[in-house]
């Protein structure tokens, strides 16, 4: 079928707009977390994409009505489903050129739906904007109401940090493009390493969209994602039809190949190998430029910024504890177990002994059960040197994720 404008105005009229949604998977809990709301348009029994229905209705000064159709039909539908954690609904940024944003529609058609604020991600595509000023206006104000701000296809180039640094949202979602092949593609790799570390350095979620193959979903979570959403799990789908067994099952199957890939799979563990590095050797750049009374400060800035880490602690030459053992916000220390205080002597334990006598630097522990909580951790070490000259040596626990 041709879509033509008029095509468009009629389904836009009678409101001919059908809405699917598609969950977002955390692979650590085997859960969904959210679902994005997808809608389409409906013309005489045939399905109509959105791409040309929000093409023609922009053309045609229509996109602001076409926008508010399909939030009021997501929304609706999203609060007949109880059990669903958020609802992910795109937001046309274009409408915001040359027009007063924070209207409050939104937040009105949530209440009419019953829907709290919070239970709410609004997506955005910051590129389709031409007036920044109204664009911080409306994330200003629905983010005072307590709505959740994502951005939505964040891909490559210097755009991509400037729409970060400008939104500071909530969510990332990583734009099929980088996603497609990263198992293979060395490039895709290192644009995607840096969106994650963009966002642990702003505290944002990360979603990897688009996946398609086990392979993209194993890479992306060695590289640090959060939560996933593509055809791999499951297509958009009306809730009839959505969390079926064989969804559940792609979910525990690829949470065991993680774990399998990991072990046996030299490119992953050379990978993960990498990401350990640039962990520790980031830490000890920044450390080298500072002072003593310094050092504390830094330490709690780092494992803020990083979630993967449970605490890091710093140790002289001689083998003492010159620092605080950091440790991660929400850490729980099982009873018997506490972190190490300064004064405390590392000189006989591996990570530092390795360091000390030049035999590894970094040095990669294997998992064993960390002394300051209990758990299953791992630690990384390298060495620098203070303002003085002196080697100081800096170590990091990581999480068993």
């Amino acid at each position: 079928m041709k879509v033509t404008p008029e095509i468009v105005r009629e389904i836009i009229d009678k409101k001919d707009i059908i809405v699917e949604f598609q969950p977002i998977y955390s692979l650590n809990t085997r859960k969904f977390i959210g679902l994005e709301a997808l809608s389409r348009g409906v013309y005489n029994g045939e399905i109509v994409s959105p791409f040309f229905l929000f093409d023609y209705a922009k053309k045609d000064g229509t996109a602001l009505k076409l926008d508010r159709i399909c939030r009021e039909k997501a929304m609706k539908a999203f609060s007949a489903e109880t059990s669903a954690p958020s609802l992910f609904i795109n937001f046309e940024t274009s409408v915001l050129n040359g027009i007063t944003s924070g209207t409050g529609e939104i937040m009105k058609t949530a209440a009419e739906n019953n829907i709290s604020p919070q239970n709410i991600v609004i997506e955005l595509n910051e590129s389709q904007v031409k007036d920044s000023y109204n664009l911080m206006m409306f994330v200003d104000f629905y983010r005072s109401k307590g709505f959740l701000i994502a951005l939505d296809n964040v891909s490559a180039g210097l755009d991509t940090l400037n729409r970060i640094m400008l939104i500071n949202p909530d969510i990332i979602k990583i734009d099929r493009a980088i996603v497609s092949q990263i198992d293979s593609s060395k490039y895709n790799q290192e644009v995607f390493r840096s969106i994650i570390n963009t966002a642990k350095q702003i505290g944002a979620m990360t979603v990897a969209e688009g996946v398609e193959t086990v392979d993209e979903v194993i890479t992306c979570m060695i590289m640090g994602v959060d939560y996933f959403q593509g055809f791999y799990f499951q297509k958009p789908e009306q809730f009839n039809y959505l969390f079926t067994n064989e969804a559940r099952m792609k979910i525990e199957d690829a949470a065991q190949k993680l774990n399998i890939s990991t072990k046996k799979n030299p490119t992953i563990v050379n990978m993960k190998i990498e990401s350990y590095k640039r962990i520790i050797y980031n830490l000890v750049n920044r450390l080298s430029c500072m002072t003593t009374d310094d050092y504390n400060a830094e330490l709690r800035n780092y494992v803020n910024e990083h979630t993967e880490i449970e605490c890091a602690f710093l140790i002289n030459k001689k083998g003492f504890q010159i620092t605080d053992t950091v440790m991660s916000p929400g850490v729980e220390i099982l009873e018997g177990y506490h972190p190490a205080i300064v004064g405390v002597n590392h000189d006989i334990k591996n990570y530092f002994y390795a360091i000390k006598e030049q035999i590894e630097d970094p040095f990669i522990s294997g998992w064993y059960i960390s002394n300051a909580t209990g758990k299953s951790c791992k630690t990384i070490s390298s060495k620098f040197y203070d303002k003085n000259g002196e080697m100081i040596v800096a170590c990091v626990d990581l999480k068993k994720q």
